[in-house]
């Protein structure tokens, strides 16, 4: 079951005619819709465990209130991605914001993934169902652009929400639509293609094993750095065929 967190009237993004009132300051600062208070920096690593252990506890609906307000810089960085598609960035902010909250409260903290990995998969996902509802263009996003940073310094890109090395794609599809869409998209693949991701993720595999890109590369006689770099792409033609036949 999940709890409804009610943010702070100064935390919540208004609808305003320009996105000028979504500004940067001459210091970097990024400021609320409309307002002058400062967005929440992220917290630190040690900090975001803290509250992160609180959840589920007495304190949870404080601790997402907390992790919400201190991640409402990766919506706004995610947001501006789909500028480009007819929707004004204060909605796309908005409907960002609403997968956060999902994010937030369906975290699961036994999972090995990280919080902001897990918040901009929902986040993404939550803005791409809501331009295909309102049948809007969608725009094309460099799957290693970098979105943001995470608590520990690494960049966050695209591959990160979709899950590469350490987030397994397969193993994280929440739900069995997904799983049919992801099957139906890697049939669609050559055969190489398909034998690099099915042996990356254990897709075929009865027990589910993983391979890594080197003994990947090593069975197929190619380089890893190569491997790297179609598997990103086999990834990003992936995520097109899903979005195309849901």
């Amino acid at each position: 079951m999940y709890l409804k967190v009610m943010m702070p009237k100064r935390f919540q993004f208004r609808m305003v005619p320009s996105f000028k009132n979504f500004l940067l300051d001459r210091k970097g600062d990024i400021h609320y819709i409309g307002g002058a208070d400062v967005l929440p920096a992220p917290l630190e690593p040690a900090e975001e465990a803290e509250v992160i252990a609180d959840l589920g506890t007495e304190y949870d609906t404080k601790a997402k209130t907390m992790l919400i307000e201190h991640n409402l810089r990766l919506v706004v960085y995610i947001a501006k991605k789909f500028d480009n598609t007819g929707v004004g960035v204060e909605d796309l902010i908005s409907i960002g914001t609403i997968g956060l909250i999902k994010a937030i409260n369906s975290f699961d903290i036994n999972k090995k993934i990280k919080l902001a990995t897990y918040a901009s998969r929902c986040i993404e996902n939550e803005i791409l169902m809501y331009l295909r509802r309102n049948h809007k263009t969608r725009m094309e996003v460099s799957i290693d652009e970098p979105l943001n940073v995470d608590w520990d310094g690494n960049e966050l890109l695209l591959s990160d929400i979709l899950g590469t090395d350490e987030d397994i794609i397969y193993r994280n599809l929440e739900d069995e639509a997904e799983k049919k869409l992801l099957l139906k998209a890697v049939n669609k693949l050559s055969e190489r293609e398909r034998t690099i991701i099915d042996l990356r993720f254990g897709l075929s595999s009865p027990d589910g094993k993983e391979l890594t890109q080197k003994e990947v590369a090593d069975m197929l006689g190619i380089s890893q750095s190569y491997i790297s770099r179609l598997e990103k792409k086999i990834i990003k033609r992936l995520k097109k065929e899903m979005i195309k036949n849901e």
